[in-house]
């Protein structure tokens, strides 16, 4: 199979409304060599295997450049305090730039705040931080780098109903209630979806067993549903489950590309995933951080690439693996733009 394809969808770099960007700066710090740089990175739980390609993203490119890097968990995928409060802890040691992804939207704020009033640097990926608690708190976020999760979604509606056709019912999978993501999956998918109606979308936590659980309640309510959309990849197994275990034979697609969803779209359990690139959003922090370490000016703003993996290109999908094994897919197929790159000082 040929990597052309691919499903591919245009990358375009659109102004986030949840999200207060300082925009493309100049640090006021002296320029650092960088064996001197300290960064510090703050994720999400490694329980999903997504974060653990944005952690082997940090730490590769850390190491290709000499930089020191510190990469923290959350306890959990969910644990939105146990996460604030590694930040917090870290906020207080001494590191050039910091790189954050909130489980929810405003959870990481108040520790922003406090990084920002020591004159520090925080790249904000995947993920965006609410506007109006950073503004509240005080802190500044100087470039975001992830997906268009609105675009993603939409472009999942469209490619659906071009295949169960306009006027089904589809069901929708969400993740915690208020998350900023979830919501703009979902929002995005509903617009693709053109003359479709909805059931739901019921919030499933990220988690495979109440996706399973929400999908086997609307299945039951709903003898007509044509298709199912899942934000994100552990919740779509649960919904493949509870289709399988219903005997029917519908679509469900999820997002993120994970390996266990890669593996279910080849056995057919999943139609399709909207593929991220976790491993390039990590990349992109590190070296986002280095240029504000270096005195540069740091792009504001930059929407990573993702594709729509079905059986037209998973054999493909599967066949570009990561070094280490947990996320098949470092790298998109395609060409994409990464601004960072071109203005690293190699000293």
């Amino acid at each position: 199979m040929k990597l052309n394809r691919f499903v591919k969808v245009a990358l375009v770099a659109v102004a986030s409304s949840s999200l207060l960007i300082a925009g493309t700066t100049t640090s006021t710090a002296a320029t650092k060599k960088l064996k001197s740089i300290r960064v510090a990175a703050v994720v999400k739980g490694l329980d999903n295997p997504f974060f653990i390609g944005i952690k082997e993203g940090i730490e590769e490119t850390a190491l290709k450049y000499g930089v020191y890097a510190n990469v923290q968990a959350a306890p959990g995928l969910n644990d939105d305090i146990g996460q604030a409060n590694k930040l917090d802890s870290l906020a207080g040691q001494n590191y050039d730039c910091y790189i954050v992804i909130p489980i929810s939207s405003n959870n990481l704020s108040q520790a922003i705040g406090k990084i920002t009033k020591k004159k520090k640097t925080v790249i904000n990926i995947d993920s965006p931080v609410d506007a109006a608690s950073l503004k509240a708190a005080g802190g500044k976020i100087t470039s975001f780098a992830g997906t268009d999760n609105f675009a993603a979604g939409k472009a999942g509606g469209e490619k659906m109903v071009a295949a169960i056709g306009a006027g089904k019912k589809i069901g929708l999978i969400a993740g915690l209630a208020g998350n900023v993501t979830s919501a703009a999956r979902v929002d995005g998918f509903k617009a693709g979806a053109v003359g479709a109606t909805f059931v739901g979308p019921v919030n499933a936590d990220w988690d495979t067993t109440k996706a399973l659980d929400a999908a086997n309640a609307m299945i039951t309510a709903n003898k007509d549903l044509a298709g199912f959309f899942a934000a994100n990849d552990q919740m779509a197994q649960g919904v493949g489950k509870a289709i399988k275990a219903a005997g029917l034979k519908i679509p469900v697609y999820g997002v993120d590309g994970i390996a266990d969803a890669l593996n279910e779209v080849k056995a057919g359990s999943i139609t399709a995933t909207i593929s991220q690139y976790p491993y390039v959003m990590g990349q992109m922090g590190v070296e986002a951080c280095i240029i504000a370490a270096q005195g540069g000016k740091v792009p504001a703003q930059t929407i990573t690439p993702y594709y729509i993996i079905d059986s037209a290109n998973i054999t493909a999908a599967l066949t570009n693996k990561s070094t280490r094994g947990y996320f098949p897919n470092q790298t998109p197929p395609g060409t994409y733009t990464n601004p960072y790159t071109k203005l690293i000082k190699k000293n």
